[in-house]
């Protein structure tokens, strides 16, 4: 699992923020940390997040009356947000597409707060898929044998170093 801390100082002005892509390999899953916004001069009321991969958009509201005995006070003793807060951390798996090699998405968090105001955080993130060789890795030589009279061809079995499986092959000399 990968994690990307989303960091934003107190919102008084309605803000855009575009992070830097970043690069993932495989089926990841990320969990974004959200804890590192402030929310000194205001209170993030919703919280909309759109995972860019066609999933449902995922929502977050704050409540009214923060209730103490079902929910815990970790985050006001560690962040310092009295009442709660929608901040958390949010994960996500994502699946690269399988008709291409590289697949572009971008994560989006909308943040509307208490005073009117809101945060658009944009995070770029590029999927690569896996290719066979990655799947492989390294190869060692478990036996070979050789067919013909001539013993100009060889059968080899050759086992990855990464998932243990068994490749039969032929080499022609």
């Amino acid at each position: 699992m990968s994690t990307i801390f989303i960091n934003l100082s107190s919102v008084t002005q309605n803000i855009n923020v575009l992070g830097e892509e970043i690069l993932f390999k495989g089926v990841p899953t990320i969990n974004f940390v959200l804890t590192g916004i402030s929310e000194t001069a205001s209170s993030a009321l919703t919280l909309d997040i759109n995972w860019g991969d066609s999933s449902s958009i995922q929502y977050a509201q704050k409540d009214i009356v923060f209730n103490y005995k079902t929910k815990s006070i970790f985050d006001e003793v560690l962040y310092g947000k009295v009442g709660g807060t929608i901040l958390n951390q949010y994960e996500h798996t994502y699946i690269p597409a399988i008709s291409s090699f590289f697949t572009n998405l971008t994560a989006q968090f909308l943040i509307h707060y208490n005073n009117g105001f809101y945060a658009n955080i944009t995070q770029p993130i590029k999927l690569i898929r896996e290719s066979y060789y990655d799947n492989i890795q390294k190869l060692g030589i478990t036996s070979t044998q050789m067919v013909g009279a001539s013993a100009s061809n060889t059968l080899a079995n050759l086992q990855s170093k990464f998932n243990n499986a068994t490749y039969i092959t032929f080499l022609n000399n």
